[in-house]
């Protein structure tokens, strides 16, 4: 059973006593450069323990479907994130890791990512917009363009196992496939796999981005 809303603000301002006891507690107030550094650690596991029951209230008070697509989307954003640092070289590529990110994005895109929608598609917590449910056809669309950018960059990290090399960056005339006046069009089913990783990267996360401001409304 989930607490009631007034149980929730009694216990967060519980926590937050707490916390500022442990930080007098260790001299925090007056934190000098060489403090004990695993001092510090206990205290933020401490505060973590005590705040998790709230923010587990939270989740659970989301309706199952709404909890379910925001864990995905999660996910997905964390697989980008992944695969643009090793785009960007801040972080070392690792084909196992830039595999399964992309295979994170792609399995909970395209038709998994549509059934997630289904329906009436505005519930308490959900930003998802009614406008998906008028233009679906355009939703669907989005969603599968998402997962075959997304097999793309697996099938890249097959073939390029050891380095992140130059076949796997943008080529000359990629720009040009990509938008303007000048572009061609893109059917991401058909040409996705042709094109480089780092270029079907850039279309995959336009896609992400049309997707959004169709379909997404922005807190106020």
């Amino acid at each position: 059973m989930l607490e009631p809303s007034s149980s929730i603000q009694a216990h967060c301002r519980t926590v937050a006593r707490v916390a500022l006891t442990l930080i007098k507690s260790v001299g925090l107030v007056d934190m000098r450069l060489n403090a004990d550094v695993s001092r510090l650690s206990a205290l933020m596991l401490s505060i973590a323990a005590l705040a998790t029951p709230v923010f587990v209230a939270a989740a659970q008070s989301l309706p199952p479907e709404v909890a379910q697509r925001q864990q995905d989307m999660k996910a997905m954003a964390e697989a980008a994130k992944s695969i643009n640092a090793m785009f960007k070289g801040s972080s070392p590529y690792d084909s196992k890791l830039f595999k399964a990110a992309a295979e994170t994005i792609r399995s909970q895109s395209g038709t998994a990512l549509s059934t997630l929608f289904e329906g009436s598609v505005t519930a308490a917590g959900s930003k998802a917009s009614s406008n998906i449910e008028t233009e679906r056809q355009q939703f669907d669309k989005l969603a599968l363009d998402l997962s075959s950018y997304a097999a793309a960059l697996s099938v890249a990290a097959d073939r390029n196992r050891d380095a992140l090399g130059p076949g796997m960056r943008m080529q000359a005339g990629d720009a040009v496939a990509g938008g303007g006046p000048l572009a061609k069009r893109i059917d991401p089913a058909r040409d996705a796999i042709s094109m480089s990783a780092e270029h079907a990267f850039h279309l995959m996360l336009q896609t992400c981005t049309s997707c959004h401001a169709k379909f997404r409304v922005e807190s106020k």
